[in-house]
C-alpha cells in the first residue's frame, strides 16, 4: 500500500458521487472533488498532510507573488515530488513504513516478530469512534475483537488523526532501538485546550488547498518570526529518541509540526493490530509556542493582566456565537483567526468551515462541524464590532430567560430554595435541569434564523442597518418567549401565577444604558 498514489482519502467528487483518492489524486487533480467525506477532526488531519506536501513539492510559496502562481505549479511539483519520495510513504517498507517506526519492539533485545502480536494494541485505537479498552461508544459492542474488519485505507485516515488530535494519557510502552517509551503520554498539537480549527472552503479541493497554504512571509510574520520553516518529517526521520536534530525539525517547524509523530506506531502487515507508545514531545501555545495554523487567538483578562489563549470549543456554546474572533486576521503576538485568512483580499466574501474536537482529559466528548459564509462587512472593525454587540444581546436574552424560568420555579415550588441550598456547590446542575428544555429551544430557533444577523452585517453603512438590525432583535424576543411558554406549564392557578410573574421579568424593559444603541454608528 503506498499512501501517496493508492487510493485512501475519502472524497466527494463534483458530480456527487463519494469516492477514494490517493494523495497524488487530490493535489494533481483536486478540480474534480468537491470536498473531503470526512468527520471534522479527519479534515483538520488532512489538511495539515495536504498542505505539508504542497509545501515541499513547491519549496514555498516564499511570497505572495509565488502563491500566487501556486495553482499553476502544483499539480507537476506534486507528482514530482511524491514520485521522487515514493519509497517513504510505502505503508509497510521495511526500514521506513510511512508515518511509522519500523525499530519499535515489545522487547528491549530487538524487534518484535510480526508473528507474535498477543500483545499488540487493535488498530482501533486509533479511531476515535471505536470502543476499545476503557474507550467506550455509543452502538459499537465489537471492542477489541479480532472479528473487527477495519479496511486498510481507513486505518491510514485514523493513524494520520490520532497522530494530530491523540489526547494525552496513560500508555503502553515499546522500545525503540533498545530505548524505552514513557508511560505517560502528552497532547497532540491540535487538542489542547479542545482549540477550534477553522479552514476556509474553495469551490473543489483544488482551491480549498490553494486559499488555505500560507507564503512564509506570512507565516514568519504573523506567527512563527525567526524559527525555520522546516521539512516533512518523512524527509528527517528521527532514528532515535536522543536525535535532537531531527526531533527539532519535527517538533519546533512549522512544516515539521504539519503532519506529527506523537505516538511512535508500528503496524502489523495483517492491518489489525500494531505496536503503540509515547512519541515526540510537542510544545504547545499554553508553553509559549506559536499557536496552530488553523487555530484563533483570543485576549482574556486575567484580573487586571490580559491573557492570550487559543480560542477553545464549548459544547454548550454554539461556535457562531465566537465568528467574531475567528474572523479577525491574525498579527503578530496579537490576536486573530487561522493563518489562512490572509489570503483573502479586504472586501472579499468567503465560506468558512469551523470544526473542533472537544475533550475531557484525555476522553474525547464531541466533535462538531459548521460551514458559514463570511460576508465581507463582517471582517470589518465595524463589522465585528456590530457582531460581538448583537451576540452579545442574544446572550443578555438568554440570560433574562434563565432569570424569568427562576421565578416561575420559585413561585409554583415553595421547596426550591432549600433544594438549592441542599446542593450546594451542585446547584448549578439543578438549575441547568430546569433551563434545559428552554435554553435548547431557544438557542436552536436563534441559530435558525443566524442568517438575520449576517444580513443586518451585510446591510452596515446602508439605509437597511437598522431595519435588518430591528428585524434580528424581534426574533430573540420573540424565541425567548416561545422557549418560555413552552417550559412553563399553565394548567392551574398557582402556576398562572407563576407564569405572569416569570412573564414580566422575562418581557419587562431592560435596564441597560445602551438599550438603543448607536444608530448613527451602525448606519455608518
Amino acid at each position: 500500500m503506498n499512501v501517496a498514489f493508492d487510493p485512501w482519502i475519502p472524497v466527494v467528487t463534483t458530480s456527487g458521487k463519494r469516492n477514494l483518492a490517493s494523495l497524488c489524486d487530490v493535489l494533481t487533480e483536486g478540480e474534480k472533488f468537491a470536498d473531503l467525506a470526512v468527520r471534522p477532526h479527519e479534515r483538520v488531519s488532512l489538511m495539515r498532510l495536504f498542505l505539508c506536501v504542497a509545501h515541499a513539492a513547491l519549496d514555498g510559496p516564499k511570497d505572495y507573488d509565488e502563491w500566487c502562481d501556486v495553482p499553476r505549479r502544483l499539480p507537476d511539483a506534486a507528482k514530482k515530488y511524491l514520485t521522487s519520495w515514493k519509497d517513504s510513504f510505502e505503508l509497510f517498507h521495511e526500514t521506513k513504513p510511512w508515518f511509522q517506526v519500523a525499530g519499535l519492539s515489545k522487547s528491549a533485545h530487538g524487534k518484535s516478530s510480526s508473528s507474535e502480536t498477543i500483545d499488540w494494541t487493535p488498530v482501533s485505537k486509533l479511531n476515535f469512534s471505536f470502543a476499545t479498552g476503557n474507550n467506550t461508544t455509543l452502538f459499537d459492542h465489537d471492542g477489541s475483537s479480532e472479528d473487527r474488519n477495519i479496511p486498510l485505507n481507513e486505518t491510514i485516515l485514523a493513524m494520520l488523526t490520532y497522530q494530530c488530535f491523540s489526547p494525552g494519557g496513560l500508555i503502553s510502552q515499546v522500545f525503540w532501538n533498545g530505548v524505552q517509551s514513557g508511560k505517560s503520554s502528552k497532547d497532540g498539537p491540535c487538542v489542547p485546550s479542545s482549540m477550534i480549527h477553522a479552514l476556509i472552503r474553495g469551490k473543489n479541493l483544488v482551491e480549498t488547498i490553494h486559499i488555505n497554504l500560507p507564503n512564509y512571509e506570512e507565516v514568519k510574520f504573523r506567527s512563527y518570526g525567526e524559527r525555520d520553516i522546516g521539512r516533512p518529517i518523512w524527509e528527517k526521520m528521527p532514528d532515535s529518541l536522543t536525535d535532537s536534530v531531527n526531533i527539532e525539525n519535527a517538533t519546533g517547524t512549522y512544516i515539521g509540526r504539519l503532519v506529527p509523530m506523537t505516538r511512535l506506531i508500528r503496524l502489523h502487515p495483517a492491518g489489525k493490530r500494531m505496536l503503540l507508545g509515547d512519541g515526540l514531545l510537542y510544545p504547545v501555545f499554553a508553553d509559549g509556542f506559536p499557536e496552530e495554523p488553523t487555530a484563533t487567538v483570543v485576549i482574556r483578562q486575567n484580573g487586571k493582566k490580559e491573557k492570550r489563549a487559543v480560542l477553545s470549543y464549548r459544547p454548550g456554546k454554539a461556535v457562531w456565537r465566537e465568528l467574531a474572533a475567528i474572523v479577525v486576521k491574525r498579527k503578530a503576538g496579537g490576536a486573530g483567526g487561522p493563518l489562512s485568512l490572509s489570503n483573502i483580499q479586504d472586501g472579499e466574501n468567503c465560506d468558512l468551515i469551523v470544526g473542533a474536537l472537544a475533550r475531557d482529559q484525555a476522553t474525547i466528548v464531541d466533535t462538531i462541524e459548521s460551514v458559514y459564509h463570511i460576508p465581507a462587512q463582517l471582517r470589518s472593525p465595524e463589522g465585528t464590532a456590530a457582531y460581538e454587540s448583537e451576540v452579545k444581546n442574544a446572550e443578555s436574552r438568554a440570560s433574562r430567560l434563565g432569570w424569568a424560568i427562576e421565578i416561575y420555579r420559585h413561585e409554583v415550588d415553595k421547596g426550591w430554595e432549600g433544594r438549592l441550598k441542599a446542593a450546594g456547590a451542585s446547584k448549578g446542575k439543578l438549575k441547568a435541569k430546569l433551563h434545559f428544555i428552554a435554553t435548547t429551544h431557544y438557542w436552536t430557533t436563534v441559530e435558525k434564523n443566524l442568517p438575520l444577523l449576517m444580513a443586518h452585517i451585510e446591510a452596515i453603512g446602508s439605509e437597511d442597518a437598522i431595519p435588518t438590525r430591528d428585524a434580528w432583535r424581534k426574533m430573540l424576543f420573540a424565541s425567548a418567549r416561545e422557549a418560555y411558554r413552552i417550559a412553563c406549564g399553565q394548567g392551574t392557578p398557582r402556576q398562572m401565577r407563576a407564569f405572569a410573574k416569570g412573564w414580566q421579568k422575562l418581557t419587562g424593559k431592560r435596564e441597560e444604558s445602551k438599550s438603543n444603541e448607536i444608530n448613527k454608528e451602525v448606519k455608518g
